[in-house]
């Protein structure tokens, strides 16, 4: 299956979003999962180079390098790739049609909400036929944001994801560290605790 995370705004999570569902697959699946990065600011493969790989349930390369990786001979069950922030309309057709799933990740303020309907329009126009469904990201928990958002969504006949990405901190400490979330360390070398 090959999954593809895009949105028409940047700083919604994607990256951190593309990270965690190639670890998810992986773990679920005992699969064998790439993870490409197509976004030119390189998030996961910074976030990767910054970790032992051999700690990562997955492998991440750039989209340059992408077709040299199979002419090698390496195989993947599954690929993830994450995509610039508002890729160009050619680049966003060339990506959908090797598409089986379109994971459209929006924050849960309306700065995002409002955003979504021109994407979805761009989709249209391009003649998407992909399934698509959208992950709330950079969930405040202290709030109701949250279910505003799934509710606004489902309102307009629009698939969400039942889980969510929190705002947390320890996000931040991931990537610096180049893990997972849940292997993520404070300064003092302690596993960071995050809220249920």
């Amino acid at each position: 299956m090959i999954i593809t995370t895009a949105s028409d705004k940047g700083g919604v999570g994607k990256s951190t979003l593309s990270f965690h569902l190639a670890a998810a697959i992986a773990e679920i699946d005992t699969a064998k999962v790439l993870l490409i990065d197509g976004d030119v600011n390189r998030s996961v493969l910074n976030w990767a180079e910054r970790s032992d790989s051999t700690k990562l349930p997955f492998t991440v390369i750039g989209e340059k390098h992408a077709s040299k990786w199979f002419q090698k001979g390496n195989k993947a069950d599954h690929i993830v790739v994450d995509t610039q922030a508002r890729p160009s309309d050619e680049d966003l057709k060339d990506l959908l049609e090797d598409t089986d799933l379109l994971v459209v990740p929006t924050t849960a303020q309306a700065l995002s909400l409002d955003t979504l309907p021109q994407f979805l329009k761009r989709l249209e126009n391009l003649g998407a036929k992909v399934p698509y469904t959208f992950c709330l990201t950079i969930v405040d928990g202290r709030t109701k944001d949250e279910q505003d958002a799934r509710t606004f969504l489902q309102a307009h006949d629009q698939p969400v994801l039942s889980g969510f990405m929190r705002a947390f901190s320890a996000y931040t400490k991931a990537s610096a560290q180049g893990v997972l979330v849940k292997d993520a360390r404070t300064d003092a070398g302690k596993k960071m605790a995050m809220p249920g």
